[in-house]
């Protein structure tokens, strides 16, 4: 076991950095992903073996190996957990004067010393983090978390208010500390920095967000053009909206991918194909192999622009997933809905509209968020992320009520990474029945 390890051939008075390069962290997250998927399974050897393979890797982050440790004692090996818990706190403790940076080392040492239930040193080295950085997100984000997980919600609103008094833009970072709040379970600090983001909103986009994250506190949302919203929010999104999915580490096409690599589809270039929500284009390149004719729709129009530029469908169209006379003409073979239908709460419709122009025997395969409490209202909740997650009970049923048959796959997998944790989501995939002749 090698384990966390800092580099003491420095000399004494050089600093230590223990962020690890953003693409390493992904692969590392990754890795912790699969383990607890597999530890969720009762596979503690498959889980173990994960874990093993990163504690001998040799740059493995001092936190990120904390990490590993407590998934580590999960699966049983308390005495290898105990030894890097033990190894991570006294190189901590023994070269603080060498964790200079407030968010690439003290705040990671923090949230290292709180893995560990070190809570007075991870706290002294928050707030030396911010009183070196009043003014940086990140620093203030970490501290704010750290004091809402020991039960301080109070303490952790009054510093996130402290940080907002100088910060710009104003609506933005009120709007984040809620959405922080939320997301850790902080109602009554989202509710606070939903009032001071109301009173900076000045556009419809900014009102929706508010809306959305209002709705999912409790508090009742405006009568709002949620179409003329989702218009504004994407069309400015679209420019970036390659770039931010791969630093949150997006699966979604992945899964309809690996889907249809399962289904074993021909690839004869046979079927005409509808990428339904298609954004940038991110399944045209899988998709061709199977199409005569492929065609992509969404609704913000500089999406299908940047679909345009790299050239991957036969035709593109602005199309309202709602109302079926925006959809093109004709019957498809198959239709493929990648991380749209969270933008949805009541999916009847749309899937309905699925179906109407699916031709007898042609496939559907989409993607929802996970929602894993069954007894949510309706089968689907709204959350903070403006985004809705589905049962698969109540998927089941809507796709049943379209008229389709029972699904020929549903697999759960992580979608993708948002704040700083991985969000779970499903793929199905169904077939229209054939036309039966008696």
């Amino acid at each position: 076991m090698s384990g966390p390890k800092i580099d003491h051939s420095a000399a004494a008075t050089s600093e230590i950095i223990l962020d690890a390069a953003p693409k390493a962290t992904s692969s590392t997250v990754g890795k912790l992903e699969e383990a607890r998927v597999l530890l969720d399974q009762d596979d503690h050897e498959g889980a173990w073996a994960i874990c093993d393979h990163l504690i001998q890797m040799p740059d493995l982050p001092l936190n990120t190996a904390v990490k590993v440790a407590l998934l580590a004692k999960e699966i049983g090996q308390t005495e290898i957990a105990e030894a890097i818990f033990s190894d991570a706190y006294a190189q901590i403790t023994t070269n603080l004067d060498r964790i200079k940076d407030p968010e690439h080392a003290m705040l990671p040492a923090a949230e290292a010393l709180a893995d560990m239930g070190y809570y007075d040193d991870a706290e002294a080295l928050c707030r030396k983090a911010i009183a070196q950085a009043p003014d940086n997100l990140t620093v203030a984000v970490g501290y704010v978390a750290f004091l809402v997980y020991r039960k301080r919600e109070n303490e952790a609103v009054q510093v996130a208010d402290t940080f907002h008094a100088d910060a710009k833009p104003k609506f933005d970072i009120a709007f984040h500390f809620a959405t922080i709040f939320e997301h850790l379970g902080g109602k009554a600090g989202a509710r606070a920095f939903l009032e001071r983001a109301e009173t900076h909103c000045k556009t419809k986009t900014q009102r929706a967000r508010l809306d959305f994250l209002s709705a999912s506190v409790g508090l009742s949302k405006t009568d709002l053009d949620q179409h003329g919203m989702a218009v504004e929010l994407f069309d400015g999104f679209a420019k970036d909206y390659d770039k931010q999915l791969t630093k949150l580490d997006n699966n979604g096409p992945s899964m309809v991918f690996t889907a249809l690599e399962e289904l074993q589809l021909p690839k004869n270039a046979s079927r005409r194909i509808l990428d339904a929500g298609c954004g940038t284009g991110l399944c045209a390149g899988f998709l061709r192999p199977y199409a005569k004719e492929l065609f992509g729709v969404d609704l913000s129009v500089k999406m299908l622009e940047i679909s345009r530029e790299k050239g991957g469908y036969d035709f593109l169209a602005r199309t309202d997933l709602s109302e079926i006379v925006t959809f093109p003409e004709g019957k498809f073979d198959m239709i493929v809905c990648a991380d749209v239908l969270t933008y949805f709460g009541a999916l009847n419709t749309v899937i309905g509209h699925f179906s109407k122009i699916l031709a007898p025997g042609g496939w559907l395969l989409l993607t929802v968020e996970n929602e894993n409490d069954p007894k949510v209202p309706n089968g689907f909740k709204l959350y903070s992320s403006g985004r809705h997650k589905h049962t698969v009970n109540y998927m089941t049923k809507t796709l049943t009520g379209a008229g389709f048959s029972k699904q020929k796959l549903l697999k759960h997998a992580r979608l993708r990474n948002e704040l700083g944790a991985p969000i779970y989501g499903t793929l199905i995939a169904v077939q229209k029945p054939a036309l039966l002749f008696g």
